[in-house]
Order: structure tokens, then C-alpha cells, then sequence
């Protein structure tokens, strides 16, 4: 009996997957929203400086952040219904999820670039005034910090 209900209650994973999957459609639905409107701005706005360029460089550094969370929230949908759910899903090879370590090797890699996608949005601001080098040496700190963990994790899983 408990056999039974642990091996259906494997379907709960579907609220998860429905959750990341509408999570992922949002952001990019946002993320297209967002190309639109930075276009028309431009437009409408009809300047081109260099202080433009910047904004503009800046804004589609965001703009790739939220496309790329949003890709790693599908992602993160398709590997729990694969590991889960169904394992014959029809999916590209390179989708494929073998474990949960993978998910999480997923989020971690975005986690990482997302820190340097806004590390490199503060540097197309930057004025010229110090405050970046604590932002830029909080940012180097998790990166180190993460890669510290993963390459512990790694060794501790090769024999």
C-alpha cells in the first residue's frame, strides 16, 4: 500500500512542472514584450549618442538575462517531467536530464551568468564612482563560492 502511494504520489511532481513551465512562458512572453518596447523607445526617442548606445546595450543585456532564466525554467520543467513523470519524452538529445544533479547544475550555470549579466549591466552604467568594486567583488565571491562547491561536489561523485 505505501509502495502504491509513494509511486503515484510521483505525479505531485506535475504541480512543479506546471509551475516552472508557466514561469518559463511568462518570461519570455516579458522578455518579447520587453524587445518591443526598447525598440520604440528607440524610435521614439530617435537619439543616437553614445549615452544611448549604452542604455540601449544595457537593456539588451537584461533583455538576454530574462530570455535565458526563462529558457532554464523550461529546461528545469521538461527534466522533472522526464525524471518523474514519463521518461520518453520527445525531446533533443541535449535535453535530456539523467538526474536531479543535472537540474541543479542547470540553475546553478544561470545563477552564475545572471550574476555576471548584472555585474555587466552595472559596468555599462558605471559612472566612474568605486561603489562597482564592491558589487563587482560580491559577484566574483558567489562565482568562486559556487565554483569551490561544484568542484567539491564533482570529486566527492567521481570514484
Amino acid at each position: 500500500m505505501i509502495r502504491d502511494i509513494l509511486g503515484t504520489s510521483r505525479f505531485l511532481i506535475i504541480l512543479a512542472v506546471l509551475g516552472t513551465f508557466a514561469a518559463s512562458a511568462t518570461l519570455q512572453v516579458f522578455g518579447l514584450l520587453r524587445v518591443i518596447a526598447v525598440i520604440v523607445d528607440l524610435i521614439r526617442a530617435g537619439v543616437v549618442t553614445s549615452a544611448a548606445a549604452k542604455s540601449l546595450i544595457a537593456d539588451t543585456v537584461a533583455i538576454i538575462d530574462i530570455f535565458l532564466i526563462g529558457t532554464v525554467l523550461f529546461v528545469i520543467s521538461a527534466g522533472l517531467y522526464q525524471l518523474f513523470v514519463q521518461r520518453d519524452v520527445a525531446l533533443p538529445g541535449w535535453l535530456r536530464i539523467e538526474s536531479l544533479d543535472d537540474l541543479k547544475d542547470n540553475l546553478t550555470e544561470v545563477i552564475v551568468v545572471t550574476i555576471l549579466v548584472a555585474f555587466l549591466g552595472q559596468a555599462v552604467e558605471w559612472t566612474g564612482d568605486i561603489a562597482i568594486l564592491a558589487f563587482g567583488l560580491a559577484a566574483a565571491a558567489v562565482i568562486v563560492a559556487v565554483a569551490l562547491l561544484t568542484f567539491a561536489t564533482r570529486r566527492k561523485l567521481t570514484p
